[in-house]
């Protein structure tokens, strides 16, 4: 299964308001595409163009991402944050602050979105929830 399939197939499986469901096929083809982290950013893309879906907590999709902690998960994380904040994504990021709490871009991150008027109050309120001190 190519990349371009397994993103297609998971958007597939993206429905509002459910929990969300990984096909076996789509879990085992993850693990043994060549190059795994080209699915980090389709992945959060995902995450952050559906905030009605309960992707888990963790569940199977932040297990996979998070597998790539320390490459280049980071800076795609606050990438998508910026881009389309969502309750999920907030939380993704907190998970980060909480392994590197010496990092202050997750700080930074969540200040400029709690301070703008355009982020949607369940995100500030997804802010506020978590303990960024």
């Amino acid at each position: 299964m190519t990349s371009e399939e397994i993103i297609k197939r998971l958007k597939e499986n993206a429905k509002p308001y459910e929990e969300y469901f990984i096909d076996p096929e789509v879990m085992e083809a993850m693990y043994h595409i060549a190059n795994g982290s080209e699915l980090i950013k389709p992945i959060l893309e995902l995450i952050g163009n559906n905030p009605t879906v309960d992707f888990g907590s963790p569940g199977y999709l932040v297990h996979f991402v998070e597998s790539f902690y320390g490459k280049d998960y980071i800076e795609l994380l606050i990438n998508s944050v910026k881009k389309t904040p969502t309750p999920h994504n907030i939380w993704l990021l907190h998970r980060c602050y909480n392994v590197d709490r010496d990092n202050n871009i997750y700080k930074k991150t969540v200040m400029d979105l709690k301070n703008a008027d355009t982020t949607p109050i369940e995100v500030k309120e997804r802010i506020e929830y978590f303990d960024w001190d």
